[in-house]
């Protein structure tokens, strides 16, 4: 018997599709799946059978989770969401790669050479455990899966005409939470944050004060975009961390700024004139879905660039800069085809079977790991999974803004299993699988999909 595959999702608007991609395919292999938010299925993490879980990091607080898992026995397959545009390694390791994680990892997923390479120079890493094999978000980039988009596409441009699109990834001076900013006011005093985690006292000083410069010259720059660009829509997507109220105050008086975070970025970066970023990932996906891409770089410090995201389009330095990319478009978007080398070395296959059909093929004949003998780990991690699940409850109630309703639902906003459906049969049209799948609500932000 085939065991359920369960695939948490913790931003929906840059997850979701991508994963639900992998349970359309997997149900043609005879899996279920069962996919959603990621707080709502560790809940409930104890209460399935022993099954194979797909895990988006393995970061210092994914770790309790992880052992919890490997108790119950599921079999845990995982790959680090944030690893197409990363730190240096030592801040990466401390960053990314909790203590002790990859012991409870049963294989690794790179999304490319570089990305591989640098899960090898981890020391806890097992190599045998890594398998390059792309991601499933960069098959949605690929030309055959643009008409999973072209609806969406079509009403964009429909709504906003030739609307330029600035995409921002400030959630380290401007989070949601204020405190998981790399640093914050604590009775008058900076302090590190949350998001200072795994960084020496001079990098989260010195990247504080570069993503503070530059948030506050976006700040400026959109409203200097607006006024050069009277008669164009100009829409701002903050990052899915972000504080985006802020956003909407700052730009409330600009009748042709709008500010929107809802749905995939993919329709959005096909629809636009051009993308607006700096140090993005999204400028990876412009990049390969053949957007053009200005990246406005207000601070020059190569110490904390990432270069990556900011190599892949126009750089400009001053606002001026900017408006005449916008208006004067380069020739060439890849002059010798330099950017599309830089791109293929972070993110593997582009051609031939798709991503998730990759990690399938890996996955067949994979199994949770279960016997008699583990019985006893199997009931201790079913109560560890309870107990966790009701601390974690008690801290919401509390108010611990960490695990606030409102900023979960912000990541993960609802969805019902009749637009899951809908979006699940036209991943199984474009893919041209035979097998129609149903989709089922199982619990509140968790669905189940298998062959009908």
């Amino acid at each position: 018997m085939t065991p359920l595959l369960i695939i948490p999702v913790e931003n929906q608007v840059r997850e979701l599709d991508a994963k639900l991609l992998v349970a359309v395919l997997a149900a043609q292999e005879g899996w279920t799946s069962v996919i959603g938010s990621k707080w709502s299925i560790h809940e409930r993490i104890g209460r399935f059978p022993p099954s194979v879980y797909i895990a988006k990091s393995f970061i210092q607080r994914d770790v309790k989770m992880l052992e919890i898992m490997r108790r119950i026995g599921h079999y845990v397959i995982a790959w680090d969401e944030e690893a197409v545009v990363t730190f240096p390694p030592e801040i990466y390791y401390a960053r990314r790669v909790g203590r002790g994680a990859l012991n409870f990892v049963d294989l690794l997923i790179a999304w490319g050479e570089e990305n591989r390479n640098l899960l090898y120079g981890h020391p806890e890493c097992r190599r045998e455990t890594v398998h390059v094999l792309g991601n499933p978000r960069a098959d949605l980039l690929r030309p055959e899966m643009r008409e999973l988009f072209q609806d969406q596409v079509d009403e964009l441009r429909q709504e906003h005409d030739d609307f330029i699109l600035v995409n921002t990834n400030f959630n380290a001076v401007n989070c949601y939470l204020n405190t998981w900013n790399l640093l914050y006011l604590d009775h008058g005093q900076w302090v590190p944050g949350y998001g200072a985690v795994g960084m020496p006292a001079e990098y989260v000083k010195g990247r504080f004060e570069y993503k503070q410069a530059t948030f506050e010259a976006y700040q400026a720059l959109i409203p200097a975009i607006a006024h050069a660009f009277p008669d164009r829509r100009i829409i701002l997507r903050p990052h899915p961390s972000e504080n985006h109220d802020l956003w909407r105050k700052l730009l409330d008086g600009y009748s042709n700024v709008s500010v929107c975070g809802k749905g995939n970025v993919v329709p959005w970066l096909i629809a636009c004139d051009c993308l607006i970023q700096s140090g993005c990932t999204t400028a990876v996906e412009g990049f390969l879905l053949g957007t053009r891409i200005v990246s406005f770089l207000p601070v020059e410090d190569r110490g904390y660039e990432f270069r990556l995201p900011n190599e892949l389009g126009t750089q400009c330095r001053t606002e001026g800069e900017v408006i005449s990319a916008i208006r004067d478009p380069a020739p060439d978007r890849d002059p010798g085809g330099a950017r599309r080398r830089l791109v293929n070395r972070a993110i593997y296959g582009f051609d031939g079977d798709l991503a998730s059909a990759r990690l399938l093929t890996l996955l067949s004949g994979r199994s949770p790991h279960v016997g008699l003998s583990r019985l006893p780990s199997r009931l201790s991690g079913m109560i560890a999974a309870e107990r966790r699940a009701i601390k974690k409850r008690k801290q919401m109630r509390a108010g611990d803004p960490r695990y606030s309703a409102d900023y979960r639902r912000q990541r993960f906003p609802h969805l019902d299993a009749s637009t899951l459906q809908e979006q699940a049969e036209r991943l199984r049209r474009i893919t041209g699988v035979p097998r129609r799948v149903e989709v089922r609500c199982r619990h509140e932000d968790i669905f189940e999909v298998r062959t009908a």
